[in-house]
């Protein structure tokens, strides 16, 4: 499998990070380590590069990301001399270099060189016009475009809408618009869908970049042609080797274009030439006279069909755009990494993406894009998303675009004062985006108003926590289902944003939720995918993924996943292992909709009762909570899963956060203060044997007999790492049948209703006789 071709690329970067003691290397990081500054063009001059160079050098940062020119992009001889002089030279002066892989954002085009002579390549989706309508005349707007489909539903009395009714209405079209004098009984649903370039209204009108239509990313070949145009010179010019100059590529925000960003008058679901016979393929049933279930309810078909067009569409924009960009980078040394778009809102995952966590498995060195720089905001738990896909398959290098854009950032007209971040939020935000699993940090940081040295300790603390981050492993015995074949069932598009679907932001709250209060807890945890579920092998009470051994698996929202995994989770559970299931029920396969052999799993996994309860199914435990309940998630853990930080009485630590990860043969422990206050803290941690203390603000390393009774003051944004030789295993519980542990449940007190009265009332409100 791929993971297997990786292994080249990795064992390279291992043995840099091998090339000198640890200690020495977290005390004086190496430069692949420290922040690399996003500068894209470099300067023409050689002077100006020279001086360049040595100011960042200066400042401690450990090289950029870079592009040739943008002026002239891909075909100026001038730029192109000038590119290959500056990395020269920033390679001889130690600089560790990212290649930057687009004119501007969207990649994908390269600065519209793609799309010459193709305009047949440009991204497309399918145009929806819609409405519900009670009887009578009805004159609607046509969407733009190849006209596909036209038709008209009866809706039942539930809202479901009857696919045996139809009434075909392509002979009520004239002048762009539907006429259509529906029967005065009854309610009805109206549909047109039409095919067409999709721009106006996308991200590729919105970018700060060129406004510039963008290729699809359903197709395989202007990715091809794209990374002829870019990645194919770069080798033209560098060598065959781009390894020898980069760590890594940098693609940025490529996407479908499938959700509209500003309000539009139709919706729009992605689409490509060959999609419908791709589908068909796949899935082995024809699409086109299904397309309206994945818009309106049509009962358990919508719910297949939505499921099987959003799994196409992540197969093919990951292989077609993603693995195809993975596949050159390593036949040329080097990682493909970067970053997707609106990671924050797993909604947008489905309409960009159709399933963001297969494109991350697709890139050997997955990204986030962090637009804060106030810590409170930084998105912690989509870090620990490119952390865990990372981790999931053996790769190493994770990176963040870093930035206090929304604190600088303000469009013509927006008066609002610039914000400056300081040098302590920059450390905070680092420390989330580090502590979620990221462990290389490019920055677009207008860093105003600090100085050099501000600047050189900012390298260092970032450079000493990616030097014992980085090849470390992750280790948690908590697991978070990544709940995405859940979401495609519910899933519908919308004129503005991903979706408007209640059901889909069900899933979108609680998955933020669980994600959130585990963070808050200190309770460190993995994403996984079904894929994740049906590769890994049950032993006694936990589910084995490589070195992952997780006792506790969290589905929050689910109720759709492939046969395989649901019957994977039932042998965890009965074997030992803890299954939480927050707001869903099994009851859908990736075939059937419903499934009765998954809800038979289900009823054995779980109790029956909607209420917060527990149920022994072998020798584990299921445990049902509403979604109304999900803040009960933390208090279950504690009654049944030993943390791996205690804090001693009296010792403060609402805002100290952990993760555990193995690096070598040893524990490694990181610590965030994860506030602006100093914090004084005395706690113990799940270690054994005389360790070390790593001090990422001074680069010493010092000594401490056991892992109990450990003392810290804590500086605001402040981080400690702690290494020991074993850790030690944690307890699990299994709680008895009935009601969640700790939890009682009795009736209300009566209460006798009373009149009242506000303070100014000088009235009573009698109830008034008909006539």
């Amino acid at each position: 499998m791929k993971s297997t071709f990786l292994l080249p690329i990795i064992l390279t970067v291992v043995g840099r990070l091998a090339a000198a003691p640890l200690e020495s290397r977290f005390s004086a990081p190496p430069s692949e380590n420290r922040i690399l500054k996003i500068i894209h063009n470099w300067p023409d001059a050689p002077d100006a590069q020279d001086s360049l160079i040595s100011t960042l050098t200066g400042q401690g940062f450990g090289g950029v990301v870079c592009n040739v020119s943008f002026t002239d992009y891909m075909v100026s001889e001038g730029k192109w001399k000038a590119f290959l002089r500056a990395v020269a030279e920033a390679k001889r002066a130690g600089f560790s270099m990212w290649l930057y892989d687009e004119n501007g954002y969207p990649s994908g085009t390269a600065g519209g060189l793609v799309l010459e002579g193709q305009p047949e390549w440009e991204a497309r989706g399918l145009l929806i016009a819609d409405r519900y309508w009670a009887g009578g005349s009805l004159s609607m707007d046509l969407p733009p475009g190849r006209l596909v489909l036209a038709a008209a539903y009866p809706v039942d009395g539930d809202g479901l809408v009857q696919a045996s009714g139809r009434v075909d209405l392509l002979a009520a079209i004239a002048e762009g618009r539907l006429v259509w004098d529906a029967p005065e009984a009854g309610n009805w649903w109206v549909v047109a869908i039409s095919e067409d370039f999709i721009y106006e209204g996308t991200h590729a009108a919105n970018s700060l970049a060129e406004k510039l239509p963008c290729t699809n990313l359903l197709m395989a070949e202007p990715t091809a042609r794209f990374i002829e145009i870019t990645h194919a010179e770069y080798v033209r010019r560098l060598g065959a080797d781009l390894g020898e100059w980069f760590e890594a590529a940098f693609t940025d925000e490529p996407s479908l274009m499938s959700v509209f960003l500003r309000p539009m008058p139709y919706r729009v679901l992605p689409w490509a030439p060959d999609f419908a016979a791709e589908f068909e393929r796949r899935r082995g049933y024809a699409l086109l006279e299904e397309l309206p279930a994945l818009i309106a309810e049509f009962g358990p078909t919508s719910a297949k069909v939505r499921h099987d067009f959003w799994q196409t569409v992540g197969e093919l924009v990951s292989a077609r755009y993603f693995g195809q960009i993975d596949d050159y980078c390593r036949e040329h040394n080097l990682l493909s990494g970067g970053h997707l778009i609106w990671e924050e809102d797993i909604r947008y995952h489905v309409g960009f993406y159709g399933d963001f966590f297969r494109c991350l498995r697709e890139m050997s060195s997955p990204g986030i894009d962090c637009l804060t720089s106030i810590p409170a905001a930084v998105p912690w738990t989509i870090a620990r998303l490119i952390g865990s896909a990372a981790d999931l398959d053996g790769k190493v290098v994770t990176m963040s675009e870093t930035s206090d854009h929304v604190q600088h950032y303000r469009p013509a007209g927006d008066t609002r004062p610039r914000e400056q971040v300081s040098e302590g939020d920059i450390r905070g935000t680092c420390n989330r985006l580090l502590l979620g699993g990221i462990n290389r940090i490019t920055s677009y940081y207008s860093f105003a108003g600090l100085d050099r040295e501000a600047l050189r300790r900012l390298n260092d603390w970032v450079g000493r926590c990616s030097v014992l981050l980085t090849g470390a492993r992750q280790v948690t015995e908590i697991a978070v289902l990544y709940p995405v074949e859940s979401l495609w069932t519910r899933f519908t598009p919308a004129r503005h944003g991903a979706t408007d679907s209640v059901g889909a932001d069900k899933v979108r709250q609680v998955f933020d939720a669980v994600s959130t209060s585990l963070y808050s807890a200190r309770r460190d945890f993995t994403f996984v995918d079904a894929r994740t579920i049906q590769e890994g092998r049950v032993e006694e009470g936990a589910l084995v993924h490589g070195d992952f051994r997780w006792r506790v698996i969290v589905l929050p929202v689910v109720d759709t996943l492939p046969l395989e995994a649901w019957e994977k989770l039932a042998a965890f559970e009965e074997s030992g292992g803890v299954l939480v299931a927050i707001g869903g029920r099994p009851t859908n396969s990736a075939a059937e909709f419903p499934a009765a052999a998954v809800q038979a799993l289900g009823a054995r996994m779980l109790p029956e009762e909607e209420r917060p309860s527990v149920k022994r199914a072998g020798v584990g435990t299921g445990v049902y909570l509403p979604e109304t309940a999900c803040g009960l998630l933390t208090p279950l853990l504690d009654a049944i899963l030993e943390p791996e930080l205690v804090v001693d009485a009296g010792g403060e630590a609402l805002s100290i956060r952990l993760t555990h990860r193995r690096m070598g043969d040893e524990e490694l422990f990181f610590l965030i203060n994860d506030s602006g206050d100093r914090v004084s803290t005395r706690f113990s941690l799940s270690a054994a044997g005389a360790g070390r203390r790593w001090d990422p603000g001074d680069g010493t390393v010092t000594a401490v007999e056991s892992a109990n009774g450990l003392t810290e003051e804590l500086p605001p944004y402040g981080g400690l790492f702690y290494s020991f030789p074993r850790a030690v295993p944690r307890r699990l519980r299994h709680p008895e049948p009935g009601l969640l542990p700790g939890m009682t449940v009795r009736a209300l007190p009566a209460v006798t209703p009373t009149e009242g009265h506000g303070v100014d009332v000088a009235a009573v409100l009698e109830a008034i006789e008909p006539a």
